[in-house]
């Protein structure tokens, strides 16, 4: 889901993102993986998997390349928090992110349907 930039501080893009992936040594901070590293998808009955090499990647179709891009989670799931400290910021892969912030998501899916 692309990110709604209007909800986050001015200088989020120039210099908080900027100053949590260097703190992250450009990695995931969860998974270690780096930040523009090409790994392989793979989709289990249990859930996705990452290889990070494609020779340990099975070679059937359900498993593909994928790019990394690391995103910035809020840890307490305040996006408008303006005065976020840093410590309360993480740089994530995407499958990390997304695991991360799932019960959260589920929470407020719930809360909002009658």
């Amino acid at each position: 889901m692309p990110i709604d930039y209007s909800k986050y501080p001015d200088n989020w893009k120039t210099e908080i993102r900027p100053r949590v992936l260097e703190r992250a040594g450009n990695c995931c901070e969860f998974c270690g993986v780096k930040n523009y590293s090409i790994v392989y998808r793979e989709k289990t009955k249990n859930g996705t998997i990452w290889h990070r090499n494609k020779f340990d990647a099975p070679t059937h179709w359900r498993s593909f390349p994928v790019k990394v891009i690391l995103t910035i989670a809020h840890l307490d799931h305040d996006e408008t928090n303006h005065e976020v400290k840093l410590d309360r910021l993480a740089a994530l892969c995407q499958l990390c992110h997304l695991r991360y912030d799932a019960k959260e998501k589920y929470r407020r899916a719930k809360k909002i349907k009658p």
